[in-house]
């Protein structure tokens, strides 16, 4: 079976239950977390939950998240979860893989108020994010080929211990 592509943004609605890597490295705080250590260590909170493959808590998530339509995540595949409860208007905006999620920044609904939505969202106009869904992609190619090749080596050696199995037990019954 051939895993998915890994930069696939994936437009789920809640963070995957399985452990993913959390990348932060460009992660911009235009929201001013860092100032409040209330927000600051739900944020870490929220990070170790993902790391550890327990999804997000459900305070975390919007109101509406399974009624209504997120134009955000349907149109650029940006989730966005709550600080501070569902009413907040202090948002993580990040993008789910399937092996890892990427906190892009902190910020207001004002993404929700541009057309399209999200369109002045930083990162989707910064080399770094395209640069590492790229990488993404060419570890997962490079991983099924060496996949592939490990693959044929198991079936190689598997019909040299068949063939020898066979040769061992002809030569027990004086079989040619």
């Amino acid at each position: 079976m051939k895993p998915g592509n890994p930069a696939l943004r994936q437009r789920l609605r809640r963070i995957e239950r399985k452990p993913k890597q959390v990348h932060i490295v460009e992660f911009q705080d235009f929201a001013g977390i860092g100032k409040s250590p209330t927000l600051r260590s739900e944020l870490d909170e929220i990070i170790e939950s993902i790391e550890r493959g327990d999804g997000v808590p459900e305070a975390h998530y919007r109101a509406g998240i399974d009624r209504d339509d997120d134009p955000l995540l349907a149109e650029k595949g940006i989730m966005h979860l709550h600080l501070g409860g569902k009413d907040s208007d202090v948002l993580v905006l990040l993008i789910q893989y399937p092996n890892r999620v990427v906190l892009l920044e902190t910020n207001t609904h004002v993404h929700f108020r541009t057309q399209p939505a999200g369109k002045n969202i930083l990162a989707l106009t910064q080399a770094w994010l395209g640069n590492l869904e790229r990488e993404m992609t060419e570890a997962a190619a490079r991983a099924q080929v060496a996949a592939t090749a490990a693959e044929r080596n198991a079936a190689q050696d598997l019909r040299e211990r068949r063939a020898a199995a066979i040769a061992a037990f002809k030569a027990k019954a004086h079989l040619k």
